[in-house]
């Protein structure tokens, strides 16, 4: 990785730790409680719409077509696409175990205890992290890499769908805050281990005999 990249993800790491050792200390309260009640409940259509389409039911449908697309054009996957599920499946993992070991109430929602195992299964009742937004901002650094002329338009919807999060009270600010640049951050740590992880992910591939999902 160049070193202006490990430059950025240094930065984007040390983003992510204060966020989450600030939510640790309860300092964001008084901001979460601020935007909160500044931001106008809206349940509409579109807003339902654009939080549904970071569903983690359609982000199945986003990568199997993506994945048929790649074996339809050249009988493998891309690398690009790999990347994009390597890092779907780790920003869940990530996510999930932030939702149990902050256990943060939803708004409008009452705290929550569980043992680790149990809350690992209800880990969509917390809110930090959003889940929609890290979906969506993966989803926002793999299409700028694969179709970069519309990076603006791909970021704009990780936006999007951060704020629908908002407007729909489902979330706090530092949910989506962290979240949204936890999507970089997955897809930068993706990348920089790629020479370790893509070797067993080969090995796995040869071993069942399933050589059209190795990559070109």
């Amino acid at each position: 990785m160049p070193m202006n990249e490990r430059r950025k993800l240094g930065i984007l790491t040390g983003m992510l730790i204060v966020i989450f050792i600030a939510q640790l200390l309860g300092l964001l309260g008084d901001i979460n409680t601020y935007v909160y009640a500044h931001t106008p409940f809206v349940d509409s259509l579109w807003i339902t719409l654009i939080t549904d389409s970071a569903s983690f039911g359609i982000f199945a449908v986003y990568v199997l077509l993506f994945v048929l697309w790649d074996l339809r054009r050249s009988r493998k996957l891309s690398r690009s696409t790999l990347n994009f599920i390597v890092s779907i499946f780790l920003g869940m993992a990530i996510v999930g175990v932030l939702k149990v070991l902050t256990a943060v109430p939803r708004p409008d929602e009452a705290p929550l205890s569980l043992p680790f195992f149990q809350a690992l299964l209800n880990a969509d009742y917390f809110a930090f992290p959003s889940g929609h937004t890290a979906r969506a901002s993966i989803l926002a650094c793999f299409l700028s890499e694969r179709f970069p002329k519309y990076k603006l338009i791909w970021w704009g919807y990780a936006l999007l769908v951060a704020f629908s999060r908002l407007l729909l009270h489902v979330h706090w600010f530092s949910d989506v805050l962290f979240a949204f640049i936890l999507g970089p951050w997955v897809g930068m740590v993706v990348e920089i281990t790629e020479n370790w992880w893509l070797s067993h992910y080969r090995a796995i591939v040869k071993k069942l005999k399933l050589e059209v999902f190795d990559i070109e």
